[in-house]
């Protein structure tokens, strides 16, 4: 009886982190292709002020709160982009979230 039920307790262990692996990877993908998770799918703002607020609040995938490590100007063409580089204080992931400014008022 014994033995059975430290497999039952194994085999729900290794289920549950199965589901867990699973339901990360999901998140990651839907992540990946939410608003400024790229160049092509740069946020537009008119302001630096609305570069802050969108990212006070973006979490992480994890549910972690994302901390800014840096950011940096790029030209795409005709557009003006700024990248915000975060870093998950959770999972210690680090994202990138893009902006165009090339309407920033100044």
């Amino acid at each position: 009886m014994t033995v059975v039920l430290f497999t039952l307790a194994i085999v729900a262990a290794v289920v549950s982190l199965g589901l867990r692996r699973l339901r990360r990877q999901r998140l990651r993908r839907t992540a990946a292709h939410r608003l400024g998770s790229s160049p092509e799918r740069a946020i537009h703002v008119r302001s630096y002020g609305e570069m802050d607020e969108h990212l006070a609040q973006r979490w992480c995938f994890c549910g972690g709160y994302l901390e800014r490590t840096g950011e940096g100007s790029r030209s795409a063409g005709d557009r003006q982009l700024r990248i915000a580089r975060l870093q998950c204080l959770e999972c210690e992931e680090t994202d990138e979230v893009f902006f165009d400014t090339t309407e920033v008022l100044h």
